[in-house]
């Protein structure tokens, strides 16, 4: 019993700085020039709400799925053969594209446009990845709890993908527009079948 009370009252922490964030990151989309994210400046108000609600959600989300791992009457054991691997790769690319897009960039800097690299792909592709990550998440702790968080913190990642949008044009102007015109939001599936193909016809010459 003690371990479910726990677990819920994670999950209402959690709940509550994932909606809170949220509806932040929606009033900065809906509602400028008030801005949350990106944050002005390192050690400002924005700063700390953002950086403290975005992390209490992401650790009450991982929290939650060890807490109340395989409660829910959906999946069994071979949900592990899908969910790991979204997990693995998921979060694996987010930690490569913090190598690609840079510290300065990553902490809301101006070190200049990325374009290279997974950025080739995707103007955003931490925010899709962690989503594919989250949902791998999900679907290994079989957990209604889990699943709600996961679904929060995603929302948080399509908003953050938005609300930058302004603020990289400001920064970049037109070079942004071009790299906005050639390339996706999330993910350019097609652009990735395309340099997977050929990658394959090189390692086979």
């Amino acid at each position: 019993m003690t371990d479910f009370d726990f677990a819920h009252f994670v999950f209402a922490a959690g709940l509550i700085a994932g909606l809170t964030l949220d509806l932040l990151l929606l009033r900065t989309l809906l509602a400028p020039p008030f801005r949350v994210w990106p944050a002005p400046e390192p050690g400002s108000w924005q700063s700390l709400t953002f950086w403290g609600l975005f992390r209490g959600g992401m650790v009450a989300t991982f929290a939650v799925a060890l807490l109340d791992w395989n409660s829910a009457a959906l999946l069994d054991w071979s949900r592990l053969l899908i969910g790991l691997p979204l997990f693995l790769v998921g979060f694996g690319i987010t930690v490569c594209g913090y190598f690609n897009l840079g510290f300065g960039n990553t902490y809301c800097g101006a070190d200049g446009l990325v374009s290279h690299g997974l950025y080739r792909f995707s103007r955003n592709p931490q925010y899709a990845s962690s989503i594919v990550g989250l949902v791998g998440l999900a679907i290994c702790a079989n957990s209604w709890l889990a699943i709600v968080l996961a679904l929060v913190m995603s929302g948080a990642y399509v908003l953050m993908a938005l609300v930058e949008e302004a603020w990289l044009e400001e920064r970049y102007g037109a070079s942004y527009r071009e790299y906005c015109a050639r390339t996706a939001r999330f993910i350019d599936l097609s652009g990735l079948l395309v340099h997977a193909e050929r990658k394959l016809k090189l390692t086979m010459r």
